[in-house]
């Protein structure tokens, strides 16, 4: 199934600050004084808040993460990648404490059980940032500890078939010890699959192999993932077939994958296509897929088959366990599939069908999870949905869930938590991976949005197991306004007791204590709190160790000797919270928990850093800049700022990879040479030796005019809006309105009326001190008596052609039916476009359109660039708009009125990004009938 969804959220942030603080000299580099550094001059450093940035802002540069159709991929050549290190994942898999050595929280928890989550990472394949950019809106999924594999959903017939997961997601599974798998993705006919793409995956060579294999091969291990997943459902048409030898050439080439690959990637596949050649979904192990996975000799297939949705309500798993034993497989290779992606939650399951007394037949595939992020209408209601999701209707894993049968009982009562914290170092800061700020040992640094997952921390192991004592009631959640590093904390809200205790258990572990390990937590509370460190120990014993300080209203680092417990080893890592002065609500944030033995290691400096791309908008206002540099020895990740002639600097990002793209930044006033620099970090927070690098604006022009206008077509006494389009370097304006009211007018967004029926002329004139430009529309305003009010739609259910559709569901003439729920699409290269014959000629004067988002679809599917034009006689045909730069769900595009019988609307960049299928929901052409 196709990407279609995104939900945006927004946060209203107006503060401006600045900050002095003290900072180190490295060798003549000012870096701020955020941890312990070797470098021990220090002096005073200003550090501005970097503002909110400009969201509307698309530089042409941005770089976006691969994908591509069979032929695409078997041309690939990762040396052509000129921004391949932002396309590469920088963290390697992390292992995982074995499950022998975990404890189950409930009783119905089994450790052979296994989780795959088919997500919607990012809502569209086409126009991913590889490491986030300046905007909030990302899916900063964050229970990894339920789940053993994730496979990227992507792909489409209008973007591309084969998609590798984007960095920042293979960063963010890696570190919770995730391996993430990559989508092939072959659509049904209906949804614009075609055979000819499966016959170009399926080709040999002159020695009789798969080209495509080696290519699925070097994709993953030349951008760090860990496999692929195969969904084959194009099932073709008359002419052109899917046929028994499709499925025989898909047999040789999932065992000659695995022959190649052999243990060291994942090769999973979907339950669609059977061993004869039919898209026939078997919601089972049976003879007609268990060739995919074994030989009739025993060969190895796939190791895993991901089995369709329909086996709730027989006893389809449990005979899929059975069968799976009699051919020698693991039933826990195989995944039982859950459609979640509309309902989530509220998804009916049988799961007498899926288990036992409680003991699961196989285990279980969860398709788009991601309905957790894309159905939530704000954060608090993202955080319960995924919480109600994987954990249970409690919202602790260590209840066991009491909904019936069919209700959804939460990954937690199957799946036990999996944990990477078995080494030392532990720290995190608890970052999910976006904020509306930015902060660096508490101080916030930047008031920009922004979003990148290769950030993220390993989150809490359990959300949320809480024993309180007394009145106590904290209530656990993750905070936007306050966070140590990053963007994120845990805050705890509620009534506390005095001398009565909250005690909050967070991960998992397996962790042995050294002779000098050390834990250090960062947190603070509106009331002076008394804070201990609560850990479980493998011979079953607990430990509670006080810190050497109180909390208070500042962020407080507290300190726990662990000295008494060398030798042993932590099974859980939990909190215990006191206050003892009164009863009152209080609010507490835990910013950093860190487990180490702590030593110093020195960091590389930056080397060979450069600007490798630079792109400046038409007025040269914004800039998307491309930085590279080596990787730097003992850096975990590098930190971005600005810098400016007084040595002060502001933060503008954060990343794993040894390169950064800065999104849209923004000029400043009379700025001729912006400097950047590039500052290596550890885990530690330590920071190292920096480097700068520069690039040059260019000089501003002369501004450029434009306007538009809210009606051309209006009555007498009715007010007619205008809005400047002026280029953002304009210093003044001048409108002249021929016939107004008003005849001329200074301001940017003028309105007048107009007292007389007819034909009226508008200019606007654009000034700066560079020059002036002047643009005049002839007979731009028309104003006539039958024009009051609303203009009529005069397009509804009138015949329409167009120079392609997907299927009959989506035909042409669906945008002129009035439905929002209806729509055009046509796939294939671009452009596309759509005629409207409304019957005889009439006097038009706007459109309205509908497009990809106003159907719930992702704002990146909007249409982009899109030009509307006339015509008397449907053949030759006269431009009356062009719109380039559209990024609304929908648009109302006024123009000089015209009499015509045919309009023609063509998509010639149909999306924001790559996708080249068009999808607009209604198109209504309004005016006066003649």
């Amino acid at each position: 199934m196709e990407i279609k969804m995104r939900k945006t959220w927004n946060a209203i942030l107006a503060l401006t600050l600045s900050l002095t603080i003290c900072s180190n000299m490295c060798s003549g580099m000012t870096v701020r004084q955020l941890g312990t550094y070797s470098n021990a001059d220090k002096e005073k450093v200003t550090y501005r808040i970097t503002k909110e940035s400009n969201q509307q802002i698309n530089m042409n540069n941005k770089p976006e993460s691969p994908y591509w159709f069979p032929n695409e991929l078997l041309e690939w050549n990762p040396s052509d990648e000129k921004n391949l290190s932002l396309y590469q994942s920088n963290i390697p898999l992390k292992e995982r404490v074995t499950k022998s050595k975990l404890t189950p929280v409930n009783k119905t928890q089994q450790k052979d059980f296994q989780v795959a989550a088919l997500s919607i990472m990012n809502a569209s394949t086409s126009g991913n940032a590889p490491h986030g950019l300046n905007k909030f809106d990302a899916n900063t999924f964050s229970y990894w500890q339920y789940i053993d594999k994730l496979v990227y959903w992507g792909g489409s017939a209008g973007e591309g078939l084969i998609v590798p997961p984007s960095a920042d997601v293979i960063d963010s599974a890696h570190t919770n010890g995730v391996p993430v798998l990559g989508t092939v993705f072959f659509p049904m006919t209906e949804h614009g699959g075609q055979i000819k793409w499966l016959d170009d995956f399926l080709v040999k060579d002159a020695n009789g192999h798969f080209p495509m294999v080696n290519k699925l091969i070097e994709a993953a291990n030349v951008l760090g993932f860990d496999g692929w997943f195969i969904n084959q459902e194009t099932q073709g048409t008359y002419d052109a077939p899917l046929t028994k030898k499709h499925a025989q050439l898909m047999k040789e080439f999932v065992y000659e994958f695995k022959n190649k690959a052999k243990d060291s990637l994942t090769l999973f596949w979907y339950d669609s296509m059977t061993e004869d050649g039919r898209i026939q979904w078997q919601n089972a192990l049976t003879n007609q897929n268990s060739c995919y996975l074994t030989g009739k000799n025993g060969e190895k297939g796939a190791d895993n088959m991901f089995l369709n949705f329909w086996w709730s309500g027989s006893s389809l798993l449990a005979n899929s366990k059975q069968k799976a034993e009699s051919l020698g497989i693991n039933p826990y290779n195989l995944f039982a599939g859950i459609d979640v992606q509309a309902n989530g939650v509220n998804t009916r399951v049988n799961w007498n069908s899926f288990s036992k007394n409680n003991v699961p037949y196989t285990s279980l595939g969860l398709y788009c999870p991601s309905w957790a992020y894309f159905s939530a209408e704000n954060l608090n209601d993202f955080e319960q949905k995924e919480n109600r999701l994987w954990v249970n209707e409690k919202g602790d894993p260590s209840k066991v869930s009491t909904v019936s049968s069919s209700e959804w009982h939460g990954i937690s009562t199957y799946a036990i938590e999996k944990t990477t914290i078995d080494s030392l170092p532990f720290i995190t800061n608890f970052n999910l991976g976006n904020g509306y700020n930015y902060f660096i040992a508490g101080k916030k640094v930047s008031l920009s949005d922004w979003n990148n997952r290769s950030m993220a921390d390993i989150m809490p192991t359990y959300r949320w197991c809480l024993t309180q004592e007394g009145s106590n009631s904290l209530n656990p959640s993750f905070d936007y306004d306050n966070a140590y590093y990053g963007g994120n904390s845990i805050n705890l809200y509620g009534t506390m007791e005095k001398n009565r205790h909250s005690e909050i258990t967070l991960y998992s572990a397996y962790l042995p204590i050294k002779e000098n390990t050390t834990a250090t937590v960062s947190a603070m509370a509106t009331l002076e709190t008394q804070l201990s460190l609560i850990l479980k120990l493998e011979d079953g014993s607990t430990e509670q160790i006080k810190g050497d300080n109180t909390i208070n209203s500042d962020w407080t680092n507290i300190t726990f000797d662990l000295s008494s417990l060398k030798g042993k080893t932590i099974t859980s890592i939990g909190l215990d919270f006191c206050q003892n002065t009164k009863t009152e609500t209080v609010q507490l944030n835990i910013g950093r928990l860190a487990l180490e033995n702590k030593t110093e290691t020195s960091i590389d400096p930056v080397q060979s850093a450069s600007i490798t791309d630079c792109e400046f908008d038409d007025e040269g206002l914004y800039a998307g800049i491309m930085l590279d540099w080596e990787k730097c020895k003992n850096a975990d990740f590098y930190e971005i700022y600005k810098v400016y002639e007084d040595g002060s600097k502001s933060f503008l990002g954060s990343t794993t990879a040894s390169a950064h793209y800065i999104h849209g930044l923004e000029r400043e006033q009379n700025e001729t040479i912006s400097t950047f620099e590039i500052i290596p970090v550890n885990k530690y927070l330590n920071r190292g030796k920096g480097t700068t690098v520069s690039i040059n604006w260019p000089n501003i022009s002369a501004p450029k005019a434009d306007f538009k206008v809210s009606k051309t077509l209006a009555a007498p006494g009715e007010l007619v809006h205008f809005t400047s389009l002026c280029s953002k370097n304009t210093e003044t304006i001048k409108w002249t309105f021929e016939g107004a009211d008003i005849t001329s007018s200074n301001e940017e967004n003028p309105s007048v009326t107009y007292s007389k029926e007819g034909i009226y002329t508008v200019s606007v004139t654009a000034q700066n001190k560079e020059g002036s430009d002047k643009k005049t529309i002839t007979g731009m305003i028309q104003i006539k008596k039958a024009a009051k009010g609303t203009l009529p739609i005069l397009s509804k259910g009138k015949a329409t052609t167009a120079s392609g559709y997907v299927n009959s569901n989506e035909a042409p003439r669906f945008a002129v039916d009035g439905n929002l729920q209806t729509k055009w699409c046509a796939t294939g290269p671009a452009p596309h476009d759509i005629t409207i014959d409304l019957g005889h000629e009439q006097l038009i004067a706007e459109v309205y359109m509908a497009h990809a988002e106003k159907g719930n679809e992702s704002p990146d599917m909007n249409t982009m660039w899109y030009t509307i034009e006339t015509s008397n006689d449907g053949k030759t045909f006269e431009l009356v708009k062009e719109v380039k730069k559209n990024t609304e769900k929908e648009t109302l595009d006024t123009f000089k009125p015209v009499k015509a019988r045919y309009v023609k609307v063509t998509a010639i960049k149909p999306t924001q990004g790559a996708d080249t299928a068009v999808r607009i929901y209604e198109i209504q052409v309004q005016g006066l009938n003649q």
